[in-house]
């Protein structure tokens, strides 16, 4: 999903999104630093709900009529997520078939469960997360004030960490299937909350930067104090994951959330366009559901172990791994925008030029 203007792209959203995708690789590749970890946690999931909010808000998706906005939705979220979460099953399938003793039947069933409660194996929890928080939004902002608003994304904050303690104390989610899914299905249900705040931040962020358009001068130093404020909320609230939705301070997580993609978003859009960081912001959606599921970190974990047999080092390490990863991502991207379209909600392959 990208904001347009008189038919042009917003080359500066795409950058935001492919500065995103690029951070959640990094962040699930092996070795990366504790440091690292926690500034990244803070932020880059959180990225994609607001930039969606911001979209959201600039195209005026709630004057659509419903019933095509829910389409829209479910094809560009709902479909991915029931195709990666049968290729993830598959894929362990196939482990346990052949190499019983690295991947359980227990890990099958996870598989299965989680993908059936709308938990979601790995980083496919997004989907289901996007797809509700989107239909929430749409009835919000058709229907509700704008005071309401800001109500019912401060309810919203405070719902998902009291819900979440509460399934975890009174679910025996380890008991057995049945209790396994339901847990799994409420976890699901609350992560729609922190993705609607997120979202009716990103129409609060559209509402500032159509009125408010200062010098280029005062947006990056603005964009730097927020890096800024980023970095020190994020340090200040340790150990966050969206995913389990283990928040901690919340006041202090959407600071640094938020502070982070305002900042990103006031500088990217006074830069000229980085054409690889709006490719990948283009096709982010196909690298999210591709570089854990489809192996590709795996195969490029390999290449640069292999490498690193040859050529010891830390430094040739990094370069190995994340060149494999650029170059699978690439072939994936390929792939999916020629032949495997459908896997990604279109209904006709995608014509994806790196230079343009």
């Amino acid at each position: 999903m990208y904001a347009e203007m008189n038919g042009k792209r917003l080359d500066y959203l795409d950058m935001v999104k492919g500065i995103g995708i690029a951070l959640v690789v990094i962040g699930h590749s092996p070795g990366v630093p504790t440091s690292v970890l926690i500034w990244l946690t803070s932020f880059h999931m959180p990225l994609f709900f607001i930039v969606s909010g911001i979209l959201f808000a600039y195209k005026g998706a709630h004057r659509e009529p419903f019933r095509a906005y829910a389409k829209k939705r479910f094809c560009g979220t709902l479909i991915p997520y029931f195709w990666f979460s049968l290729i993830n099953i598959l894929l362990d399938w196939g482990r346990f078939l052949f190499a019983p003793e690295a991947v359980g039947r227990e890990t099958v069933r996870r598989d299965i469960v989680q993908s059936l409660s709308f938990f979601g194996v790995s980083v496919l929890w997004f989907l289901p997360s996007l797809f509700l928080g989107s239909i929430c939004l749409y009835g919000i902002v058709k229907k509700c004030p704008v005071w309401l608003h800001f109500v019912i994304g401060a309810a919203s904050i405070l719902l998902p960490p009291v819900g979440a303690r509460l399934v975890r104390t009174y679910v025996p989610m380890e008991k057995n299937t049945l209790f396994l899914w339901l847990g799994s299905l409420f976890i699901a249900l609350l992560r729609a909350f922190p993705a609607l705040t997120f979202m009716l931040m990103g129409c609060g962020i559209n509402f500032v930067l159509e009125r408010f358009r200062p010098r280029a001068v005062w947006d990056v130093l603005l964009g730097a104090a927020c890096l800024g404020i980023n970095v020190i909320a994020a340090f200040a609230n340790v150990g966050v994951d969206l995913h389990y939705l283990v928040l901690n301070n919340v006041a202090l997580y959407y600071l640094a959330a938020g502070s982070a993609v305002v900042g990103l978003i006031l500088l990217c859009r006074h830069i000229r366009p980085l054409k690889p960081l709006v490719f990948l912001g283009k096709n982010s959606l196909i690298v999210m559901v591709t570089h854990l599921d489809c192996r590709v970190m795996r195969a490029a974990v390999l290449f640069a172990e292999g490498v690193n047999r040859l050529i010891p080092g830390i430094v040739m390490y990094r370069v190995s791994l994340y060149l494999a990863l650029a170059v699978g991502e690439l072939i994936m991207i390929r792939l999916i925008n020629r032949f495997g379209f459908f896997l990604i909600g279109r209904r006709e392959p995608v014509k994806e030029r790196l230079q343009g």
